[in-house]
């Protein structure tokens, strides 16, 4: 190759061949050899192969001086066939990049992802410019490999062959470099400016690279994986065009290029892709496909993308710097400079030599390696070496820093009416019209006081829309939350939204089920009411969601839904909490526009209190195993109670209550649930209360049964005990009596009963007790009696930390 293929800091290597000393490869492989005299051949005769590696500014600038040189009349370019149908989109002038083709095939999804510095970008938008015919070469989507593949990640331009290469690994370990990403720099990204505009030797180097690859895999491998019946339907369109009366380009990933080559020379090695011809006859193609915004975090191939180069941000500035004319110093100036201001908005107190020396670390880097312009590896290594302030490297603010600079979250722009559904334009206009951010990727996050502004309040209603149809554009992470009922005391609702590419995917694929966004929630609607088994619960949060998304024209069909659902409802716990769904809905106030739906709603919450006094009886004949749901179910209901306005409504409900108090065959845990909930209410006085625990807590009483009644009791008002001495002496007298086998069977249940009480409460306890029993209260709260064995290992482990602690310099840590 016509670069240093020397480790970093030795001498510039002889143009020709494939680099010495890796493996077998110390000369030029004959099939390899053949593919680059194939090269020049085909490009005498005006078929002018251009391999590169997705994303490669360097690349893209050689791919550009060829195709200012020969100006073609046709382009071919890697891709699915079917992307003929966003051509138009792709190449009008008002589309920005990055962006993205979007193929979707049933469930599956995939991106076609274009930078500005993207080869292929700069082979579609110079036909478009040139008036040149563009033709996708790629098979189409739905024919590709991996069911299974996550739609949030997959590429159509994956590069996996490249990157588990072990000749590349070789070559990376010769040159000193840490990977294939490195190893690219070094040979291609890193070349002077002249280099790059003579694209012959170029191409022919990047061919040599990926051959690397190339003759490593197995013909079984590329079967398997579908590369060789890709490079079939390669293939046969190149086919219909060399012999054209006009140069033709052919822009392709690098490793498929020596296949393509070995087609047209007809070498044995043909067979492995003609083989694959018949079953990829061409066909007219109608898969969908959609042009997208895209952006720099998800074209990094750092973060899991698949294809292309790490850091794209950085990639971008040394294209602008290139086209700019700029020298590889003020692009390493601005670089650093960029990311010493990060620094600085962080609190970092930085100065102007730091950035000076910084910059000047890159470049010599970056001369020392051998290399003409500095690339990323050198501009990390610069800024870790010069501007860490510990071994923390780029995990704290500078890691912040660099990521902002090297993985832009700004997103490029599709016009609209080019190409996107109507229905990402519209939600894309919505949330403009409502001041959100939609011109970067970054999630950001807002407080809305709904209470109070109308402004605030469409915009929560906005943002919850967007939820509800499952375009992923919000969530709600704090603050109050009328549809969960949680933090309805506070005055702000904190959202958190960000509009990404996978938003706009989202939004493509719901597309189809409704047009517009009215539409689409209309849908989503009938989708939740189609579904048999509902509970009232999920049809309580469903009315919630609609009102809190300002959609309350959907809310009487749900509640003609709900209504059946709470009467024929089969636990106490789904209605209690379908109802304070409904009571919270009732109290939202100026957060909620409920209108004419009050009636309506509150005719719910009295047939489900209905609901609920007819199955409170039934719990008195449940197993022991369900009592811990049924207590759960009555301290809600009992907080529900206390958030009705109308005490009127629950009377049936109060009485209820009240015989399943006394019902002697109801579970000991209900049984002690009930009295603690009528003693905090005043429906018991304390002397009752003490009463009915004495009766429960009776000698002779099953223990079981003892440290159930306990359980309940403390569960559902852990203070009682600590407020009556005459009921914390019966609870004592009772356990007391116990003899000491049953006392060590209920101990479990009675630690987990206890442990409704905080620390303090437990040791205000304690001293009661102590002061009953005659015991020291220090007693009662720790363990006496312990392993000596394990004493001694506890005690071995103090003096090594206070050791430790003393030989860092921290003796102030150590308790005298």
């Amino acid at each position: 190759m016509g670069v240093s293929t020397d480790p970093p800091g030795g001498p510039t290597a002889q143009a020709g061949g494939i680099p010495p000393g890796v493996g077998d490869l110390d000369a030029t492989p004959p099939r390899l050899g053949r593919g680059l005299d194939g090269l020049a051949r085909w490009g005498s005769r005006g078929v002018h192969f251009a391999p590169i590696r997705h994303h490669s500014p360097a690349c893209a600038l050689a791919l550009r001086a060829l195709l200012d040189e020969v100006r073609p009349g046709v382009v071919l370019v890697e891709g699915p066939q079917e992307y003929a149908a966003v051509l138009t989109a792709l190449q009008d002038p008002r589309t920005v990049p990055p962006v993205a083709v979007l193929s979707v095939d049933g469930s599956r999804a995939a991106f076609y992802p274009l930078a500005e510095f993207s080869p292929e970008w700069v082979a579609l938008r110079w036909a478009g410019e040139h008036a040149a015919t563009v033709e996708f070469i790629d098979q189409s989507y739905r024919h590709a490999t991996d069911d299974d593949a996550d739609p949030g990640t997959r590429t159509l331009q994956e590069e996996h062959h490249l990157a588990r290469s072990a000749a590349i690994a070789a070559l990376a370990a010769r040159l000193g470099c840490r990977d294939h990403d490195e190893v690219w720099e070094h040979l291609f990204e890193d070349r002077a400016d002249d280099d790059l505009t003579r694209w012959r030797p170029f191409f022919a180097d990047v061919l040599a690279w990926a051959a690397l690859a190339r003759l490593e895999a197995s013909r079984e491998a590329l079967d398997s994986d579908g590369t060789h019946a890709r490079e079939a339907v390669m293939a046969g369109v190149l086919a219909r065009h060399v012999d054209g009366p006009t140069p033709v380009v052919v822009v392709t990933g690098a490793f498929h290029t020596l296949a393509l080559l070995e087609v047209l020379e007809a070498t044995p090695e043909a067979a492995w892709v003609l083989d694959h011809a018949a079953a990829n006859a061409p066909e007219s193609s109608t898969d969908a496909c959609w042009l997208i915004r895209y952006d720099f975090t998800r074209l990094d191939a750092l973060r899991g993308y698949g294809a292309g180069m790490p850091s794209p941000g950085f990639w971008q500035r040394a294209w602008a710097a290139r086209l700019a004319g700029d020298g590889p110093r003020a692009f390493a100036t601005s670089v650093v400079l960029d990311v010493v201001a990060g620094l600085r908005d962080a609190g970092e107190p930085l100065g102007t030599a730091q950035a000076t020396s910084a910059a000047e670390q890159v470049l010599r880097l970056a001369q020392l390696r051998n290399r003409s312009w500095p690339g990323r590896t050198d501009t990390l290594d610069g800024l870790l070496s010069t501007l860490a302030k510990d071994d923390t490297g780029m995990s704290g603010a500078l890691g912040q820093a660099v990521a902002a600079v090297f993985a832009s979250s700004a997103m490029g722009d599709v016009p609209p009416g080019l190409s996107s559904p109507p229905l990402v334009a519209k939600a894309r206009g919505g949330a403009s019209k409502r001041r959100f951010d939609v011109g970067d990727a970054q999630p950001k996050r807002i407080s809305l006081d709904t209470e109070r502004s109308p402004r605030h309040r469409s915009r929560r209603e906005f943002l919850a829309m967007m939820r509800f149809i499952g375009s992923g554009f919000a969530r709600q992470v704090g603050g109050a939350d009328l549809v969960t009922g949680t933090g309805l005391g506070q005055f702000v609702e904190q959202w958190e939204y960000a509009w990404t590419p996978l938003v706009e995917m989202s939004l493509i694929e719901a597309s189809t089920v409704g047009p517009t966004l009215d539409a689409l929630v209309a849908a989503r609607v009938r989708e939740r009411l189609a579904n048999p088994d509902a509970t009232s619960e999920a049809l309580t949060a469903l009315v919630a969601e609609l009102l809190v998304m300002g959609r309350p024209d959907h809310v009487p069909e749900v509640c003609r839904r709900l209504d059946p659902r709470l009467a024929d409802s089969a636990t106490l716990g789904s209605v209690v909490a379908s109802l304070h769904g409904l009571v919270g809905l009732l109290a939202g106030g100026g957060r909620l526009d409920i209108g004419d739906l009050r009636p309506q709603l509150e005719g719910l919450v009295e047939r489900g209190l209905a609901t609920v006094a007819y199955l409170l009886p039934g719990l008195a004949g449940l197993d022991r195993a369900d009592s811990g749901a049924a207590v759960e179910a009555l301290i809600g209901l009992r907080d529900l109670i206390g958030r009705l306005d109308d005490p009127a409504g629950v009377a049936g409900v109060a009485r209820q209550l009240a015989r399943l108090r006394h019902e002697p065959i109801a579970p000991p845990e209900i049984r002690g649930c009930l009295v603690g909930l009528a003693a905090v209410d005043g429906s018991l006085t304390p002397d009752q209360v003490t009463q009915l625990a004495a009766a429960h807590l009776a000698p002779g009483v099953d223990p079981e049964q003892v440290a159930d009644f306990l359980l309940g009791l403390l569960r559902a008002a852990p203070d009682l005990v600590l407020h009556d001495p005459d009921l914390v002496a019966t609870v004592s007298a009772a356990l007391v009596a116990l003899d000491e086998p049953d006392f060590l069977a209920i101990l479990p249940d009675l630690r987990r009963a206890f442990t409704y009480l905080k620390p303090t409460e437990t040791h205000r306890l304690a001293e009661q007790i102590a002061r009953l029993t005659g015991v020291a209260a220090y007693e009662i709260d720790v363990v006496l009696r312990v392993d000596p064995d394990l004493v001694a290992i506890a005690q071995a482990i103090e003096r090594d930390l206070v050791a430790g602690l003393i030989r860092d310099g921290l003796v102030d840590w150590v308790a005298s």
